[in-house]
């Protein structure tokens, strides 16, 4: 069956699976919930971290975050280093850090590494794990699935095929969402 993936921006195949009694419908290339979305509860991520090389994208980002309650303050970051600086900081003042959304190609440390060496620092530390949304421009392929199983809770969202920047943001709530209720679960 052809379901429409809020991760992967399009139509796809899906499969079922039953979780904790609860039968879902999971997108086939990505794993995300593609059915059963607008149910999920409202859960506030308290402080989020963006981090994007592109000024735009993390102001919209940051507005939607905040406009919807996903967040009730959001950071930004222009690359991986900046950002593993900034979440560091808060860990240190034992600051909680509930969401990042993280692009994936960004100059000077992209978010793959970035998301690894902040799963690194939260083992040693030892914290819960923080929801990661990965943003890119790729689809979903054999080895993207296995940065996302190693970076658990994660997802991702295909930015390159929404054509306005009001379905992009649509999207990335939405995916938001289901990390969250992961984590409130």
């Amino acid at each position: 069956m052809m379901q429409f993936c809020p991760a992967c921006g399009e139509n796809v195949e899906t499969y079922v699976v039953d979780r904790h009694g609860t039968k879902e419908v999971c997108c086939m290339h990505c794993g995300m919930i593609v059915e059963g979305l607008s149910s999920l509860k409202a859960v506030s991520a308290g402080l989020a971290i963006i981090a994007d090389d592109s000024p735009v994208i993390r102001e919209r980002l940051k507005e939607m975050l905040l406009s919807e309650g996903l967040a009730t303050e959001v950071l930004s970051c222009k690359d991986g280093f900046d950002f593993i600086s900034v979440f560091t900081s808060k860990v240190k003042v034992n600051q909680a850090v509930s969401l990042i959304v993280l692009d994936v190609e960004m100059p000077m440390l992209n978010g793959v590494n970035a998301a690894m060496a902040i799963r690194a620092l939260e083992k040693g530390i030892p914290i819960n794990p923080t929801p990661i949304l990965f943003f890119t421009s790729q689809k979903c392929d054999e080895h993207f699935q296995k940065v996302l199983a190693y970076c658990k809770p994660a997802e991702y969202v295909n930015k390159g095929v929404s054509t306005t920047p009001e379905l992009l943001t649509s999207r990335v709530s939405q995916v938001a969402r289901v990390l969250l209720n992961q984590r409130s679960a």
